[in-house]
């Protein structure tokens, strides 16, 4: 926008300049009448100046035709009549030419030396900066080493002037890295080994601190601390650029390292350990001089390190002579407690003496109470319910049996005492005595304590269950005694065992059956039981039931799931009900199911439990659907013929006929012809039903493929001729394993099809193929055709491709449906394929003999 704008400036000023001349000349045209171009050589210098040489030539055509308008006679008219005032504008002209191209030159010339004098003056500032910045860089070098000079000089003075070597290091790894920038500065000890500790350190607010953190790089052995004890210095400016082994990079990522500068500290010939400077994260060049003033730092921190051991050691010397004073002292002070404490030992046996004395004669009255106690144990011990006996642990001896173990093994008072355990254990040929005795004690000795179920042997060999609790404890007169409470359990293991057997008996049931049986608790609604049924018809896993009651709910179709909901809520208190929803199964297939429930009580008559049987009734429920389709349809199909026989006898009923003899007959040929259409309906439909139910049976023979098709097409041959429709049979030899009237049945529904929907002066084609395991049949017309939509369902009952077909064909929509009946109760398939306005063929198989 502002280059045009200058541009039309321009131009605005050659246009102006030429104006103003103009006005000038006119209005002093008595004074300057024979130099009629002054004014505009000068407005010509102006802009060709201001402008550049376009706009020069602007103004000197502007000039040109400004002179010739108003200056030259005849005025104010584009023309010339006189020799001499064409060379007057002719010499204007020209040196108005001469003028422009001069000033424009001069222009040009004027702005290349501007240029020059810009460029010349950009270069001397360039010289000029990089002049002053290498006088500042050599001024920051001279001031980096008088910092390095000034650091190494406060350090030297810090170790003369004070011996607390921590305040020393701590100060000089602040000032570093105050001086070099940088993250973090440590000072690390080595330990023997080669591990060793952080045990100084400055580091920034933004980096990790190591401090006092053990360290151990698996990464350095003595090869690699050889160097440093050499006086290595290591300057890594980036651990991934600078060669090192993975190992020792991983370890220096794990300190939030990413360049460090390393000089050795050593005492003497050893290397004590490391000043390390760090720059956690970004890579850094290290100068020389960083590295040289750390490695004079270095060896102040040497020499710093020296001087505090040399004062340590001085002040260890005299602390121990001060310890050795204070022992001497300590020493007579021991020696006069000796005396003292010997005095206070025997003062002691005295009164422990006389202490042992009293706790004598208490054992003896707590013996007394223990025998009392035991007496009084075994008064209850031969009064108990149950049975009690004990046994020695290390010879299985019976020392004694409380009478009522005698009683339940049917021996007499101590007569079992003195005798083996073994003759009262029932033994097998697999269990003998040894291992019953074996496995009580081990359980016995592992627990303290052990209860468990044995079958025992009484003195008549009647064997019965015991429930048995066995201890161990220390007898005075037998050692280790095992302490045996029985328990006769044989009504119980009965009870257990018949409910056992009912239980097991009701699982097979409840597996066996088709149906789903359930049953859940009322309180928490848990599932305690679903048989393996569930999986086949739900699909999903029995144990996700158990865990998640929810599943069931979450499987029920999402149209029935809140009505379910709804009854589950309102039928869980008296815990009955018949209901019917349906399911989806993981594949997406839909199940309906009845669900009863009927409640489990209580002795108080609360509902505790739920039980519940599930049956997939999806089979009953399709059919009840074609059922109730069916007699709609049937109930639709016979109302139709029905209505125009009604209808007809109506009209001759009424008379109005009785007179018109041609309209009389026509009404009793619309009444004959429904009759025909209801009889065949109703014969199609038994039939259908008779196929589908199985009562109607084929007796099925080795057929002649050929002699079913001239049976069928000899029943229909007057109907073609009526049409001038011709059979074309291709010949066959194939022989069929069928029920021979119940395939001639269907050669002629499907032959009555093709003649229906065919023109006339058409052609059906017949043809039989004999293939591994079956034959083909095909028949071919050239009819209408049928869409591709309806290929499958025309073999529906009542299915027609027109509706009006039923009405103008004569057909009750049933014939294709008794085809894939009859084909279906062989074994065999039907289809049908159809071009549309070309015509269709049928095909069906049937199996040969002996398939």
């Amino acid at each position: 926008m502002m280059r045009n704008y200058s541009r039309l400036l321009k131009y605005g000023v050659a246009i102006g300049s030429a104006a103003i001349a103009t006005l000038l000349s006119l209005w002093l045209e008595p004074l300057i009448s024979r130099t009629i171009g002054a004014f505009f050589y000068i407005a010509i210098v102006a802009s060709t100046w201001y402008g550049g040489f376009q706009p020069g030539i602007v103004t000197v055509v502007l000039s040109t035709l400004a002179i010739d308008y108003f200056l030259i006679p005849p005025r104010y008219q584009l023309a010339i009549n006189q020799p001499e005032d064409i060379f007057r504008l002719a010499l204007f002209l020209l040196v108005a030419l001469i003028i422009n191209l001069v000033t424009g030159n001069l222009q040009y010339s004027r702005r290349k030396i501007q240029q020059l004098n810009q460029q010349l003056s950009q270069e001397n500032a360039e010289q000029l900066r990089m002049t002053l910045d290498e006088r500042k860089q050599a001024q920051e070098t001279l001031q980096q080493q008088f910092e390095q000079q000034r650091l190494v000089m406060e350090m030297t003075q810090r170790i003369r002037r004070s011996l607390n070597l921590q305040d020393i290091l701590q100060t000089t790894v602040d000032e570093v890295r105050h001086f070099l920038e940088c993250d973090r500065v440590t000072i690390f000890q080595f330990y023997p080994g080669w591990g060793g500790t952080i045990v100084i350190e400055s580091v920034a607010p933004d980096c990790m601190a190591l401090l006092p953190l053990q360290i151990y790089d698996p990464c350095i052995g003595e090869e690699n601390v050889e160097p440093f004890k050499q006086g290595l210095v290591t300057a890594k400016t980036d651990i991934y650029t600078a060669g090192i082994s993975p190992c020792h990079i991983a370890f220096l990522e794990s300190l939030q390292v990413r360049a460090n500068l390393v000089v050795p500290v050593s005492l003497g010939d050893e290397l004590w350990g490391l000043l390390a400077a760090h720059q956690c994260k970004a890579p850094r060049e290290w100068q020389s001089s960083e590295i040289a003033l750390l490695r004079q730092l270095g060896a102040q921190v040497s020499i710093a390190i020296q001087q505090a051991a040399l004062f340590k050691q001085l002040q260890t010397e005299l602390t121990e002579r001060k310890q050795a004073e204070i022992d001497l002292q300590q020493l007579n002070t021991e020696l006069e407690q000796r005396v003292q404490e010997r005095t206070a030992q025997l003062t002691e046996t005295n009164d422990r003496l006389r202490k042992t004395v009293i706790e004598q004669q208490q054992t003896q009255l707590t013996l007394l109470e223990q025998a009392q106690m035991l007496e009084l144990q075994a008064v209850i011990t031969r009064n108990m319910g149950e049975g009690i006996c004990l046994v020695r642990i290390d010879n299985a001896i019976i020392v004694y049996a409380n009478p009522k173990f005698e009683q339940m093994f049917g021996y007499e008072s101590n007569e079992l005492n003195g005798q083996q355990v073994s003759i009262v254990n029932c033994v097998t040929k697999s269990v003998t005595t040894k291992n019953v005795n074996q496995a009580t004690l081990s359980a016995v000795l592992q627990n303290t304590e052990a209860t468990y179920q044995v079958q025992n042997l009484k003195k008549d060999g009647t064997p019965f269950w015991c429930s048995v609790t066995a201890s161990v404890f220390r007898h005075p007169d037998y050692g280790d005694v095992l302490v045996a409470v029985h328990q006769d359990i044989t009504e119980r293991k009965g009870i257990e065992e018949a409910l056992r057997e009912s239980e097991e008996k009701f699982r097979q049931l409840a597996e066996n059956i088709q149906a789903v049986f359930w049953m859940t608790d009322n309180q928490s609604q848990q599932v305690l039981y679903v048989s393996n049924a569930y999986e086949t018809i739900w699909q999903r896993s029995c144990e996700d039931l158990y865990h998640n009651y929810s599943n069931w709910l979450d499987a029920i179709h999402p149209e029935d799931r809140q009505r379910v909901e709804i009854e589950v809520i309102e039928q869980l208190k008296p815990g009955q009900y018949d209901k019917k929803y349906r399911i989806i199964r993981p594949d997406g297939s839909i199940r309906w199911i009845r669900d009863r429930a009927f409640p489990i009580k209580n002795e108080l008559g609360a509902v505790v439990r739920i039980a519940g049987i599930a049956e997939d009734i999806t089979e009953l429920e399709q059919i009840n659907l074609i059922k109730s389709e069916f007699i709609g349809i049937v109930s639709h199909e016979l109302r139709t013929p029905l209505t125009a026989i009604r209808a007809a006898l109506g009209l001759l009923q009424t008379g109005i006929y009785d007179k018109k003899p041609d309209k009389f007959k026509r009404m009793i040929e619309i009444a004959a012809i429904d009759s025909d259409r209801l009889v065949r309906l109703v014969n199609d439909i038994l039939d259908l039903e008779r196929l589908e139910s199985d009562r109607a049976v084929l007796e099925k023979t080795t057929c002649n493929a050929a002699d079913l098709i001239q049976q069928a097409v000899a029943g229909l041959q007057a109907i073609a001729n009526q049409q001038n429709i011709t059979f074309q049979i291709h010949p066959t030899n194939a022989q069929v394993w069928a029920a021979a009237d119940a395939i001639v049945q269907t050669l002629t529904n499907l032959l009555g099809n093709a003649i229906k929907f065919s023109p006339a002066d058409s052609t059906i084609t017949l043809s039989v193929q004999q293939q591994t395991d079956r034959v083909l049949f095909q028949i071919t017309d050239r009819g209408r055709g049928i869409p591709a939509d309806k290929l499958e369902a025309i073999f529906g009952r009542f299915q027609q491709v027109d509706a009006s077909d039923s009405r103008t064909k004569g057909g009750t929509g049933l014939g294709l449906a008794i085809c894939r009946s009859i084909i279906d109760r062989h074994g065999g398939q039907i289809w049908a394929e159809s071009t549309l306005s070309i015509g269709s063929t049928f095909f069906f198989t049937l199996p040969l003999p002996g398939n």
